[in-house]
Parts: structure tokens; sequence; C-alpha cells
């Protein structure tokens, strides 16, 4: 300001008094960059020292990532410890803004133990010659629930600090979500099979009612040649005596596809539960009983966008080749291989696809 005001024209007065310094500090600064040795431009280095340095941030993410769910009570506390000058716990919540450690929701995963590891990398790899092709013969299934409340506290709002005991900010509560659906349901690259609204918990008994009434049937339309494969997890009900000798009575029409434990990561079906649930939560007015909830996920089942499930299907290889990549593990979701939807032309990192909201069940 000193420069450009004096460069205008300004005296040394008048500079001083619009800028409310000194003469003394006009000339100094005027003269200085007459010779050369100051720029017409911000300080970089202005202002208080940052009570967190380079050395101090390194700290802050050891201790971030030898405790995830440390709180910032808990952060301050080891940041002080042994430190010459405190810090308060909004330095800490400024830096770690800072650095991008925002907090975060857990993401939802199976625990996965050394054997579970283990049989997905094996399938994985057994399967790694499969393209879309082949996975387009591959019928998928599962059981999900369903709540008609929430009661996971995913709802955020907006409120002023004096609103906290507003109607319109608070959430009421009811017992047991006030209610639940469990469904089930299959589909292929090649259509949607039927959604079952399944009474109380699936049981061998039950599931045997739909292997007979639902699956037989869609296996015998949509894959004429009997060279359909039937995909199920390892629930109990899948795998009771009289279900897997139901299976042996049919192996002659489709085969049914091993599946590793604990990998819901892996069936595509998963996503299109979270596509039920993001469109029934999303409709105006909400369900208001059990019945009404049925009646939505069976329309939005329905409303399924063909390309929706054929590119899952079609996802099949990728989630392969990011379980090889993985060891097995189940950080699928920080691999970088991409999904390309020829439709939209554009690139999906498979981060999209694994891990929905997954209500496993049964």
């Amino acid at each position: 300001m000193i420069i450009g005001f004096r460069a205008k024209g300004g005296s040394i007065s008048e500079t001083a008094e619009f800028v409310n310094c000194s003469r003394a500090a006009v000339v100094k600064v005027y003269r200085a960059w007459q010779n050369g040795t100051v720029q017409n431009q911000r300080r970089g280095k202005c202002g208080a020292p940052r009570a967190i340095d380079d050395r101090g941030e390194r700290r802050l993410r050891r201790c971030v990532r030898a405790d995830r769910r440390a709180t910032v009570e808990q952060l301050t506390t080891k940041m002080n410890q042994g430190a010459t000058k405190s810090v308060s716990q909004s330095t800490i919540q400024r830096t770690l803004l800072r650095l991008g450690l925002r907090s975060r929701r857990l993401v939802r995963a199976p625990m996965l133990t050394a054997v579970h590891r283990r049989r997905r990398l094996e399938f994985a790899r057994q399967y790694s010659s499969w393209t879309s092709t082949e996975w387009r013969q591959v019928a998928f299934s599962d059981e999900s629930r369903f709540m008609l409340h929430r009661t996971d506290g995913r709802w955020r709002i907006r409120r002023e600090t004096s609103e906290r005991n507003h109607p319109a900010t608070i959430a009421g509560t009811v017992q047991a979500g006030g209610g639940s659906i469990m469904v089930w349901g299959m589909f292929s690259w090649h259509s949607l099979g039927s959604l079952i609204i399944v009474e109380g918990t699936m049981d061998q008994y039950k599931y045997a009612s739909v292997l007979a009434d639902h699956v037989h049937p869609y296996m015998r339309i949509v894959f004429p040649q009997d060279d359909g494969i039937f995909q199920q997890d390892n629930a109990r009900c899948h795998t009771a005596a009289s279900v897997r000798a139901w299976f042996e009575e049919h192996q002659d029409e489709f085969t049914v596809l091993p599946w590793p434990a604990n990998s819901p990561d892996l069936n595509p079906i998963e996503h299109l539960w979270d596509h039920l649930d993001r469109v029934v939560r999303a409709m105006d007015p909400q369900p208001r009983n059990l019945a009404q909830l049925a009646t939505a996920l069976e329309s939005a089942w329905l409303n399924i966008p063909e390309n929706t499930f054929r590119d899952l299907c079609d996802s099949l290889p990728a989630r392969l080749a990011a379980v090889r990549s993985a060891k097995g593990e189940d950080k699928i979701i920080c691999v970088k291989t991409q999904i390309v939807d020829k439709k939209k032309t554009k690139k999906i990192f498979e981060s999209q696809w694994f891990y929905p909201q997954i209500t496993k069940l049964c």
C-alpha cells in the first residue's frame, strides 16, 4: 500500500496518514523498493507463528494413525505430554482439519479371519479367467432386512445453537426401528427375478419353498440350455441338508457356484439392496407401516433400470482383480481399478461399487 500510494504521487505525509504509520516507515519502505530490496507484495511470513509446526503435525498424524478412534481431547492430551508449550483442543481441531483428518463414520465391512482371506483369494484366482461373458450366466441371490424407521443415526440436520430442542430438530425413537421386513431376491445380467417378502426370518423350509417356486422357474426360463449358474452365500438356511438335497436333484439343470464366506462385497445384489433403500428413503411421503414399506420395496425393485443391474454383473472381473491385488483382504475400496460405463462414457472407480450400506441377515 505504501509503494502503491507513493507511486500515484502521494507525499510522505499523505502516505503515512493513509496507511496509518510513521513518516520514517514510509521513507524506509519506499527507499528499499527503489533499491530493489523489497517487492510490492504481501509478506510471506506475517502474523503469529503456528502453535503446531511441521514436526508437531507429523507427530499428530502418527497419533491419529496409532488410534483412529481417539477423540480430540485424547489427542490433545497426547500432544501435550512432554511438550514445553501446551496446545488447546481447538488448535488440535484446526490442525486436524488442515491435515485432512476429518471425523468420518466407520465403513461397515465384514470381519475377515485368515481362513476367510485365504478362501477369498483362492476364489478370485480360480475365476480369474472369467470375463463378463461367463459372469452373465450367473444368477445372484441374497436376503436383506429393511427397517421401517432408521435407527443407525445417519440423519443429519442444520440448526442454530438455540434450536437444540426444537421439534423439527428432534428424532423420535421407536423400539426395533418400528418393525422390519425381510426380503429375498435374485437377478442376473439378463433380467431381474422375483422380490419375495419373507415372513419372519428365513429358515431352511422357507428357503426350500423359494427354491421350488422362484429359483427353479427362473433358471429354466432365463437359461433354457441348462447352462445357468446359481449363486448363494453360506448362510445356515442355504447349507441345510434338505437344501443341499434339493440342489442335487436339479444338478442337471443348473449348477451352484461355490461362494467364499463373509464376502458380501463380491455379491452385486448388495448394491441393489442399497439402491432400494435409497429409493424408499427418498419417497414423499414415507411408508408409515410395514405394509406400505413392502409395497414401496416391491415398486422400487420392479423399477430398477436395466443398465444398473447389468453394469453390476459386468463388474465381477474388476472385483476379483481387486481381491487378488489386496491378497484377500477387505481393503477393496482402496484399489483404484477402473470400470467403464459405456453409456455414460466416463470412468467410475471401483470404490463406488464396493461396500454399500449392507444389511446382512440369515
